[in-house]
């Protein structure tokens, strides 16, 4: 392609998208995430009454346990997921990535709302519940990828670790709202009540969650990177094949991605799902006490991430994840001690894990955007993203369960968090090179 019509099609793009609106784009993905996430969420926070419906036992650590490999199970369809909608996102566009992984993930969430219990009909009920968990997963395998792309695309370079971490925050936002209906359904309906039937009405409020996502993002602009792509490739005549690229060309790249974001892929599940039943189990707790602990500690999760965006906006992308990590590493044990000793425990030891968990997760999203090119930008995050969360977070809550049980000590399941961490900050420090933000990124307003 010549230099003349390399610049036409670059004036074309910048004059496209200074004609659309970047904060409009950024809430519609925003808004999209937070019922995305709050669909995630909501299967965490009612596991234990789940494990009732849906796995009748005699033991009920063995009822817990099979809730939370249902639960693990979303993770094993997220790859396939990512894959798709890496595929769409980076050859049709992101757009059409954020509509394709909203309406999964809202569709499977809630179906589940509907399924009647084991008692009703048997063996069909966990069948279906699970066949509804892999369609979720297909969903959120691309949302995080893409929605990440999507922000990061459509802002100036000095905006991005800022933006980035007000998507997080939505993703905190739309966890915290699992929790908080869950909390307001417990004091209105009663424990006994919402345990009976109540826990259904988190599942429907998926479906208009869902439609109002899918609505804003039909409305929104493509991201000038993409048109630039689209635009290049059609002066061109290259396809777009990122699968394959992204196999050939960023095998390393993913691998040190892998190690990056493994503390984050942990403690993900662990906050959102496994913390609650913990401190249910180990701090006796009730159900509404261990709701609104979790409510608190996601208030205290919410202003870490706004705050790592300008931590990480002066000190860098790689020293932020260092530091997390390491938080991590060090506060896990006592954080998990601490939260045996009743509701004030909980708070305290929550919030430290919460402070971890905010740091790390800003800097897990800005480094997909930073080592992968844009290109394959949506598959290659998608697909190592995933890929780490099927062998740490998937297992998580349900090996953390199992740890203790074996052990007989409640927190032999944070000496692995904590050693997750420690890696993971040390891969921060390996992969130093490719924690920088691409020098030729298209910047845009």
């Amino acid at each position: 392609m010549s230099a003349s019509a390399h610049t036409s099609q670059q004036e074309k793009v910048e004059g496209e998208t200074s004609a659309s609106s970047p904060r409009r784009a950024i809430t519609a993905a925003a808004i999209g995430n937070f019922a995305e996430w709050y669909d995630f969420a909501v299967y965490g926070v009612v596991a234990s009454i789940m494990a009732l419906h849906f796995f009748p036992s005699s033991d009920p650590v063995v009822g817990l346990i099979s809730a939370y490999v249902v639960f693990g199970l979303t993770y094993v369809s997220r790859p396939i997921g990512g894959l798709i909608a890496g595929w769409l996102g980076d050859t049709l566009g992101r757009r059409r990535a954020l509509s394709f992984t909203i309406l999964l993930m809202c569709a499977g969430t809630a179906l589940i709302g509907f399924i009647p219990s084991y008692n009703a009909i048997g063996v069909l009920a966990p069948i279906l519940l699970t066949l509804c968990r892999l369609v979720q997963g297909l969903g959120t395998g691309g949302e995080y990828s893409s929605a990440i792309s999507f922000v990061y695309e459509h802002s100036q370079a000095r905006a991005r670790p800022i933006r980035i971490s007000y998507l997080v925050t939505t993703t905190f936002l739309g966890i915290t709202s699992a929790v908080l209906i869950a909390s307001l359904c417990t004091t209105v309906l009663g424990d006994e009540a919402f345990e009976d039937w109540g826990w259904r009405v988190l599942f429907w409020l998926a479906a208009p969650l869902g439609l109002a996502g899918m609505y804003l993002r039909r409305k929104v602009s493509e991201t000038p990177q993409f048109k630039q792509l689209a635009a290049d490739r059609e002066t061109s005549e290259v396809k777009a094949a990122p699968i394959r690229s992204t196999f050939r060309t960023q095998a390393t790249a993913m691998i040190l991605f892998f190690c990056i974001v493994s503390s984050y892929a942990l403690i993900t599940p662990i906050l959102s799902s496994y913390f609650i039943t913990f401190i249910q189990l180990s701090g006796g707790l009730t159900s509404g006490q261990s709701y609104n602990v979790s409510l608190a500690i996601n208030v205290v999760m919410i202003a870490t991430t706004l705050a790592a965006g300008r931590v990480m906006f002066r000190y860098g992308l790689q020293r932020t994840f260092i530091v997390g990590g390491l938080f991590i590493a060090v506060v896990s044990v006592p954080a998990f001690a601490i939260s045996t000793l009743g509701i004030v425990g909980a708070l305290i030891g929550g919030s430290l894990l919460s402070i971890g968990k905010g740091l790390v997760a800003v800097a897990a999203a800005m480094a997909m955007s930073y080592m992968f090119p844009a290109k394959v930008r949506v598959t290659a995050g998608a697909f190592a993203y995933n890929v780490c969360t099927i062998l740490f977070g998937a297992a998580g809550p349900s090996l953390g369960i199992w740890l203790n049980s074996v052990t007989g000590s409640n927190i032999t399941f944070s000496v692995y968090l904590a050693i997750v961490g420690a890696l993971s900050a040390i891969a921060a420090i390996i992969g130093r090179q490719r924690l920088k933000e691409p020098a030729d990124e298209l910047v845009t307003a």
